[in-house]
């Protein structure tokens, strides 16, 4: 069931998903770079720049409305769940 949150909320959420996401990517990026593979890294610095651009401020908000985004969950090999609460007084 989908808790009654607001709008702004629930996209700030998923926007610090998108926040876990670049960290994942920020991980295949320095694996690249070790491994001297200029095209994924080339690749993998291109997909960055948009999301970097929207993740700013969003930690603060989410802080601000008592909202904790919990440990990625692997539900198979093609989808990720990201759990999350917000608390309530």
């Amino acid at each position: 069931m989908k808790p009654v949150i607001s709008k702004e909320l629930e996209n700030s959420v998923h926007e610090k998903i998108i926040d876990l996401c670049i960290h994942a990517i920020e991980s295949r990026l320095k694996k690249a770079e070790s491994n001297k593979e200029p095209e994924l890294v080339e690749y993998y610095e291109g997909k960055l720049k948009k999301p970097f651009s929207i993740k700013k401020g969003l930690k603060d908000y989410l802080r601000k409305e008592n909202t904790k985004i919990q440990e990625v969950v692997v539900c198979d090999d093609m989808f990720v769940e990201y759990p999350y609460y917000i608390r309530t007084k």
